[in-house]
């Protein structure tokens, strides 16, 4: 029998991943940095409508993200981990949401619905990205919402299922753009094939209508923010980024094949279990309406976004919820059998072992120090693992796939824990606060380069950095500004004078420095 209390351990699993991320891994360079800093800028200059990125309109993402962070730092005060636990709350709403679109599409079944939410913080690709402070996961709970609310219009013919299919849509365009249409598309479509009732000509007349008011409460904050960002950014808004994607991306410009190949990485590692495939078979020997929505979902969404030209797997975030279901709809289908997990405890050998000799491998590679004996305890860790899900003799189909669940919290903290070092040194907060000392005695900071906003919030600074683009201005720069300071990146095998430099880190693969700029000519040796 299903249970609300099915979701309480899979979330506390997503909350203990959560807690591992914070612990051991700063703001991500260059995405979490950038997205938390255009939230520093929204807070501190009170302009709530048009975000912005080192003092100039950012037009590439709508504000839901950074309008939370800037109500939580209103009501509790600034902090960074607590904002870092927001997508730790939308996934466990795509958990609680995913079981009951599963209860809606099989209501029978309170078995594979009981069994959802352990299968899908199992899916250690979606507990990774329920620990980045992005929109993907953000996307992925409207997303789901709307297909919850669509799902149950179809049964139900009610106004308050519309009106939360419109709710959904809206906020899921505020949350990352109106590509939440894209995804809800051949659900939509296609429901008189996969329904398991008649549709009527109302639910798409009503329908069309809930995507229209959607879109309206959309553009409540999008007008005014075009008027007041001007003519650039209510281009990028309305359409400049998201043509850009899909027709000719200036960014992730992928192969029509290219989300292929990461099909098996999205249901790891429920896909090597023997009882999915035994299930499947089952399955498909007679699909049902509730298997055909979930086909629909997963192969239309894929198509659509195989189209596009711009590819990255986070796109396709809100379909890790389509296969969690459709794996967890399998392993219901073989409830009765108890199979031991030997394919799965398999890869856990395989990950322990890369882990154990890692150092060794890539220490010739990585010019960053590399803690040893965290990689080793990392590997042993994940050995032992594998040995007690070969070893342990589950009563049950259901307290098997919880302890397989566990498993993906054991590999992110091993991930984590064994690069702690390199993580520790991708901190740029003392960095930035060299910045920002400078900036409040006065002295004008320039970034050679382009600028991600990396240092705003690390450094809680107040003003622009400015911007050189070129040999020329970098020149002009230095002459009209002898007691400058300038952020510049060098490869980490390049030897400094140390004289030069007021400041230095580890960025990504390179050294971040902040020079002189009247010693800018005596950098290097």
């Amino acid at each position: 029998m299903s249970n609300p209390k099915d979701l309480i351990l899979p979330i506390f699993l997503l909350f203990i991943t959560m807690v591992i991320a914070i612990y051991f891994r700063p703001l991500m360079i260059i995405d979490e940095t950038r997205y938390i800093s255009v939230a520093w800028e929204m807070y501190n200059s009170g302009n709530y409508l048009v975000p912005q990125l080192n003092g100039m309109p950012y037009d590439h993402k709508p504000p839901l993200l950074f309008w939370l962070i800037v109500t939580i730092w209103h009501t509790f005060g600034v902090s960074e981990n607590l904002v870092r636990f927001i997508p730790f709350i939308f996934a466990s709403g795509v958990v609680v949401l995913g079981y009951k679109i599963y209860k809606l599409l099989w209501s029978k079944d309170t078995y594979g619905a009981s069994i959802f939410p352990y299968i899908g913080v199992g899916v250690v690709i979606f507990s990774f990205y329920s620990t980045l402070l992005m929109f993907d996961i953000m996307l992925s709970f409207w997303v789901a919402l709307s297909i919850y609310a669509g799902i149950k219009a179809i049964l139900d013919d009610k106004l308050s299922s519309y009106a939360l299919l419109a709710f959904a849509i809206g906020f899921g365009i505020l949350a990352k753009s109106p590509v939440v249409l894209v995804h809800l598309l051949p659900l939509y479509i296609f429901a008189s094939f996969w329904a398991p009732k008649r549709v009527k000509l109302s639910f798409y007349i009503k329908g069309f209508l809930a995507v229209l008011i959607g879109i309206a409460i959309a553009l409540i904050w999008a007008i005014p923010a075009a008027k007041l960002g001007g003519d650039e950014f209510a281009y990028g808004i309305f359409w400049g980024q998201y043509a850009g994607r899909a027709v000719d991306a200036f960014a992730h410009k992928r192969a029509f094949w290219w989300y292929i190949p990461w099909v098996p990485v999205i249901m790891m590692p429920w896909i090597l279990h023997k009882g999915f495939w035994s299930g499947f078979s089952k399955l498909t020997s007679k699909i049902d309406s509730g298997l055909k929505a979930i086909i629909v979902w997963i192969a239309g969404d894929m198509l659509i976004f195989a189209l596009i030209s711009g590819k990255q797997i986070a796109y396709i975030a809100p379909e890790f919820l389509a296969f969690a279901i459709l794996i967890a709809r399998a392993l219901s289908q073989s409830r009765y059998t108890i199979f031991r997990p030997y394919l799965i405890s398999a890869i856990f050998v395989l990950l322990g072992s890369a882990f154990l000799v890692a150092p060794w491998l890539i220490k010739g590679y990585i010019r960053v120090f590399l803690d040893t004996k965290a990689f080793i305890i990392s590997g042993l860790l994940l050995l032992a693992y594998a040995l007690y899900l070969v070893f342990k003799k589950s009563k049950t189909q259901k307290e098997q796939i919880a302890t397989i669940a566990t498993g993906a919290t054991l590999i992110i903290f091993a991930l984590h824990f064994s690069i702690n070092l390199y993580l520790k040194s991708q901190d740029l907060t003392s960095f930035a606060s060299k910045i920002s000392k400078l900036q409040k005695n006065g002295i004008t900071v320039a970034h050679y380069g382009k600028y991600h906003n990396q240092y705003h919030f690390t450094g809680r600074l107040l003003k622009p950095i400015k911007v050189i683009k070129n040999t020329k201005e970098l020149n002009n720069y230095i002459k009209n500004n002898p007691n400058g300071a300038i952020i510049t990146y060098k490869k980490q095998k390049v030897k400094f004078n140390k004289s030069s430099i007021i400041a230095q880190t580890k960025f990504r693969t390179q050294n971040a420095l902040l020079v002189k700029a009247k010693e800018w000519s005596n950098l290097l040796k």
